[in-house]
């Protein structure tokens, strides 16, 4: 049986066909770690182009008052290490904390949004929010 590293998503429609995949590993004899937890989806493609944007929106505005000119990127690096939250990376056996937007659920990318668009709202930055971004749908269309 192969999954990828999100898991698979269990629901009462496949439950059976999952049982039938898993019951050849128990064959063996050997032993295994089951977890269940909720399922979450990634961040959407909405979110992400919505952070890019005020990524942009951002260094648009710091670089109108600063000598120092700062790209998207620079700004991304910058935001992610003030609002987003740490997760266990584990390579070759060693876990390390890493920021990262891209390992964010849907719910953990919105707040992560909010806690920008008020961090930007502080400082008089004006952001962008798509009328059809499901960020504006969600009621999040001011600060």
């Amino acid at each position: 049986m192969s999954m990828n590293k999100d898991g698979i998503r269990l629901h009462k429609s496949n439950f059976s066909a999952i049982g039938q995949q898993i019951q050849p590993m128990l064959e063996s004899g050997d032993c295994y770690r089951l977890i269940i937890k909720p399922w979450k989806d990634k961040r959407s493609l909405s979110q992400n182009a919505l952070l890019w944007m005020w990524n942009g929106d951002v260094a648009s505005a710091v670089n109108h008052h600063s000598e120092n000119k700062l790209t998207e990127e620079d700004l991304h690096e910058f935001l992610k290490d003030m609002f987003c939250p740490a997760k266990p990376v584990t390579v070759l056996g060693e876990t390390k904390m890493v920021k990262s937007t891209k390992l964010l659920d849907t719910e953990e990318m919105t707040f992560y949004l909010r806690r920008i668009e008020v961090w930007c709202a502080e400082r008089g930055i004006k952001l962008r929010i798509p009328a059809n971004s499901e960020y504006h749908e969600k009621g999040h269309d001011h600060v």
